[in-house]
Formats: structure tokens, C-alpha cells, sequence
């Protein structure tokens, strides 16, 4: 597991925002707080992807392996494709799949970000590149609203 810098100052904050909450008797106010603080960097994050995915670049892009979990439960499709600047890139997408969608040799159509050729995704497909953060900000606010609930409640 690779532990950086900011995850041990979102664990810090996380811990003082529920310890504060706590002792001032306000828990579910505090879980609530440190929902609204996921959600603002998770939707710092969904404008961050859709802004480099305006500049993209349209190529093929050959299967060429896949990048297997350890579990050999979700599978990363390995392309290869040349920038139009001429540059050979090999490059794991990074969204998982449960099967091996495309098959090795096949050629796709990929879209990446000529400021970071390493980044890509299939054309038709760049959704998914937001997908985990929009699902958490769906079913987070809909428990972070419960919670807010029960804390009025039990004024």
C-alpha cells in the first residue's frame, strides 16, 4: 500500500474534525463536515479529468497485454499507441474491467492528453474516468443527508 503524504494529513483532519465533534457533542455534524470535504476534492477532481479530456488527442491504440490484479479479479488493458509527435507510448488504462474487454492485438480508438501521453482512455468511454467520484457523491450525500437528519432529530 502506498501511503502519501497527503492521505496521513486527510487522516489527521479527519480524526480532528470527528474528536472535536464529539467532545462538543455533535458526531453526526461532524461526519457530515468531513463528507462535504471528500466531496469538495472529489469534485476538484472530476473538473480536473474533464478539463484535460477537452485538449485530447484522437489515435489507435494496439491491445497489447493486460495488467491482472492480485486477486485476478479486474483487468487493465495495456496499449500501445504513437503521440502525433511521433513518440511510442505503452500505457495500462486506468479504469478497471471484471473481463478482458478487447482482445490482445486488437486496435482502438483512444484519446489522450498530449501534455500527459501516458493518460488515455477509449473513445465513448471517458465517463468512466469519473465514475467512482460521481457514485460516491450520489450515495455519500444521500447517507450524508440521513445523517443530518438524525442529528436534527436527536437535538
Amino acid at each position: 500500500m502506498n501511503v502519501k503524504k497527503i492521505d496521513l494529513i486527510w487522516a489527521a483532519v479527519s480524526m480532528f474534525i470527528v474528536g472535536y465533534s464529539y467532545y462538543n457533542g455533535r458526531l453526526l455534524f461532524g461526519i457530515v463536515v468531513i463528507y462535504l470535504l471528500m466531496a469538495a476534492v472529489f469534485v476538484s477532481h472530476i473538473i480536473r479529468i474533464r478539463r484535460s479530456l477537452r485538449n485530447n488527442v484522437t489515435v489507435y491504440g494496439t491491445v497489447s497485454d493486460y495488467f491482472i490484479d492480485k486477486k485476478g479479479s479486474h483487468f487493465y488493458p495495456i496499449l500501445k499507441y504513437t503521440t502525433e509527435d511521433g513518440r511510442e507510448v505503452t500505457s495500462a488504462y486506468t479504469v478497471s474491467d471484471k473481463k478482458k474487454r478487447y482482445e490482445i492485438g486488437s486496435e482502438e480508438v483512444i484519446c489522450y492528453d498530449p501534455h500527459d501521453p501516458m493518460f488515455f482512455c477509449f473513445a465513448g468511454r471517458e465517463d468512466e474516468l469519473t465514475r467512482d467520484y460521481v457514485r460516491f457523491l450520489f450515495i455519500g450525500g444521500v447517507i450524508a443527508a440521513i445523517v443530518l437528519i438524525l442529528a436534527f432529530a436527536t437535538k
